[in-house]
C-alpha cells in the first residue's frame, strides 16, 4: 500500500516537472497602412509647371566645372525625366501637372545634387545675369575648398557682387566686393556677411597684399583682416588669381568698436570727398570716418576736442602725457611693418586708424599692392621720386629699398621721442625672425614666398597662362616700370625684401 502511494506522488511530482504547454500567440492583427499623401502642388497651373521643369535642364556653369559623378547622375536623371515627358498628356489637367511636378522634384534633386569641381587652389564662383557694375547686383556665390582642405563649401542663391576700389577700380581685371544673405565662414575665416577679391593686377607676383597682412597679425596689429589666395570664376569665365580678404568695417568678429560710444574706424584720405565727414588734425592726415557712417553734431565735437588734447600731448614728446591717447603698441608695430613693406600710399591714402576706449589705434592696414618695391620710378610726382631714390630725391641711390619713409605726419612726432626710438628698436629685434622668413627660411621654418610658391605655384602661373592678363605688360603707370616673367618678378621681390630689412635696420641704430 505503502508502495503504491510512493509511486503516485512520484508520478504527480514528474507531472508537475514538465514544461507548460507553450500558449499559442495571438493572431497578428492586421495593421491598416494609410496611402501617402499626395505632395502639394507647386505651381499654379500645369503650364507654369512644365515651363520651370524645362529651365531645370539649363545648368549654370560649363560642363567642366562639375565633378563628373554628379553630373552623370544629373544627365541620366534629365534623359529619363525628357522621356516620362513625352508620354505625359498635355492636357492641362490636374493629372498632368501632378505628373510633370514629381518629375520637376526628381530632376531638381538630381540638380542640387550637382557638385562644383574643386582643384588645388580654392575657388570662388559668381553666377549671375548680365555684368558687374558699381551697385550691387544680385547673384548665385559658391566658395569651394581645394581638394586637400576640408573646410565646409558655401553656396547662396541671395548673393551679392559690386566692383570696388580706387586706382583699381577701372582696372582691366576687376576687384570686386561680395555679399552673402547671411553670415558665413570662408575657409575656415571668421563668419561674415561682406568680403572683398583683391585682383593684384599691378603686383606682378600677386603676394605683396598677402605677405603684408601675414606679417600684421603676427606682430599683433589689432584686427588684422584675415586673407586667403583663390581663383575666381564669373559666370564660368576665368578671372584668375585673386585674395579673398575681410573688409575693414565695425563688428564684433572685424574692427570691435561701439559707435553709440565716440568710438570710429578713420580712412586717411587727401583729397577725395564722398560726403563722409572729414577733418584734419595738427600733425595728421587728412582723415575720414568710415565708420560710422554718419557723424553727429556730438561726436565731432568728441572729435575736434581729442585730436586737439591728443596732439598737444603729442607735441611734448613725452610718453607718458601722449600715451594717455594713442596706442604705444600700435604705433610702434605699423612703423616697424611700414617701413619694412614700404607701401606707397601708407601716409596719404588707404591707411586706417581707430578710435576705442578713449585711445586712438594704427591700423587695421590695407591696399599693398603697390608696395615692397612695386612702385613706378618716373610717375611724375615727388613722392614716387622719393620712393624710389631717383632725380635727387630721397638717398639718391636709385634703390627703392633704401632710405626711411614713415618719419612723417604723427609718426614724426614720435620719432622726436628718444623713448619711442628705443620701443622700436627693441621691437624690430623682436620681430625680425618673422621679418626674415617672409624671404628666406629661418629658426621659424620654410619662408613666406617659398610656402606660397609651393601651395600655389601653378595657380599664379594660371593667371597668365589661362586667363587673360600677360606677364610683361604693365597695366599701371604706377607700378614699377620694368615687367619681367613670373618667376623672376618673385625672386626680385625676394631680394628687395632682404635689401630693404637690411636697410631699416640700419637706420634704426643710427637713430640717435
Amino acid at each position: 500500500m505503502l508502495h503504491w502511494l510512493l509511486v503516485f506522488l512520484l508520478s504527480l511530482a514528474l507531472v508537475g516537472c514538465q514544461p507548460a504547454e507553450p500558449e499559442t500567440p495571438p493572431a497578428e492583427t492586421a495593421v491598416e497602412t494609410e496611402a501617402p499623401l499626395p505632395q502639394p502642388l507647386l505651381f499654379s497651373d500645369f503650364f507654369e509647371a512644365r515651363r520651370a521643369l524645362y529651365r531645370l535642364e539649363d545648368i549654370d556653369l560649363p560642363l567642366k566645372y562639375y565633378t563628373p559623378e554628379s553630373f552623370e547622375v544629373f544627365r541620366e536623371t534629365r534623359d529619363s525625366v525628357t522621356a516620362a515627358m513625352q508620354k505625359i498628356p498635355s492636357d492641362g489637367g490636374l493629372e498632368s501637372q501632378t505628373a510633370v511636378e514629381e518629375l520637376y522634384r526628381q530632376l531638381k534633386a538630381a540638380r542640387d545634387g550637382l557638385e562644383v569641381a574643386r582643384g588645388d587652389t580654392p575657388r570662388v564662383y559668381v553666377i549671375m545675369d548680365g555684368g558687374v557694375s558699381w551697385d550691387y547686383s544680385p547673384c548665385t556665390l559658391i566658395a569651394v575648398t581645394a581638394q586637400d582642405e576640408k573646410y565646409k563649401a558655401v553656396s547662396d542663391t541671395a548673393g551679392e557682387i559690386s566692383l570696388r576700389g580706387n586706382s583699381t577700380s577701372g582696372a582691366a581685371k576687376p576687384p570686386f566686393n561680395i555679399r552673402f544673405s547671411a553670415r558665413v565662414s570662408l575657409f575656415g575665416m571668421e563668419r561674415g556677411k561682406k568680403w572683398c577679391l583683391l585682383a593684384n593686377l599691378y603686383d606682378k607676383t600677386m603676394m605683396r597684399n598677402y605677405l603684408a597682412y601675414t606679417l600684421a597679425a603676427e606682430m599683433g596689429l589689432p584686427y588684422t583682416s584675415e586673407c586667403r589666395i583663390v581663383e575666381v570664376f564669373v559666370n564660368g569665365e576665368y578671372l584668375g588669381n585673386y585674395t579673398l580678404i575681410e573688409p575693414i568695417t565695425d563688428g564684433r568678429t572685424r574692427v570691435d568698436i561701439d559707435v553709440e560710444a565716440n568710438e570710429f574706424i578713420f580712412e586717411i584720405d587727401m583729397n577725395r570727398n564722398d560726403g563722409s565727414y572729414y577733418f584734419q588734425p595738427k600733425y595728421g592726415q587728412r582723415m575720414k570716418v568710415s565708420r560710422p557712417e554718419k557723424v553727429s553734431k556730438e561726436g565731432k565735437d568728441y572729435l575736434k576736442t581729442f585730436f586737439a588734447e591728443a596732439e598737444a600731448a603729442l607735441a611734448t614728446h613725452d610718453m607718458a602725457a601722449y600715451g594717455e591717447y594713442f596706442d604705444i603698441d600700435s604705433f610702434v608695430n605699423f612703423y616697424i611693418h611700414s617701413e619694412i613693406t614700404k607701401s606707397i600710399d601708407v601716409y596719404d591714402f588707404s591707411t586706417r586708424y581707430f578710435l576705442k576706449g578713449g585711445k586712438l589705434y594704427a591700423g587695421p592696414i590695407w591696399d599693398y599692392d603697390l608696395s615692397m618695391g612695386n612702385v613706378s620710378e618716373s610717375c611724375n610726382e615727388n613722392k614716387y621720386f622719393t620712393y624710389c631714390n631717383v632725380r635727387g630725391f630721397g638717398t639718391k641711390s636709385g634703390d627703392s629699398a633704401e632710405g626711411v619713409w614713415m618719419d612723417v605726419w604723427w609718426f614724426h612726432e614720435l620719432l622726436e621721442d628718444p623713448a619711442f626710438r628705443e620701443l622700436v628698436r627693441k621691437r624690430f629685434e623682436e620681430v625680425y625672425p618673422l621679418i626674415e622668413n617672409l624671404w628666406r627660411d629661418n629658426e621659424l621654418g620654410q619662408c613666406r614666398i617659398d610656402m606660397l610658391m609651393e601651395k600655389y605655384g601653378d595657380s599664379f602661373r594660371r593667371n597668365y597662362t589661362d586667363a587673360p592678363w600677360k606677364e610683361k605688360q604693365r597695366y599701371s603707370g604706377l607700378a614699377k616700370d620694368k615687367t619681367l616673367p613670373f618667376d623672376e618678378e618673385v625672386e626680385w621681390l625676394r631680394s628687395w625684401l632682404e635689401r630693404r630689412a637690411a636697410n631699416v635696420g640700419f637706420a634704426l641704430l643710427e637713430m640717435d
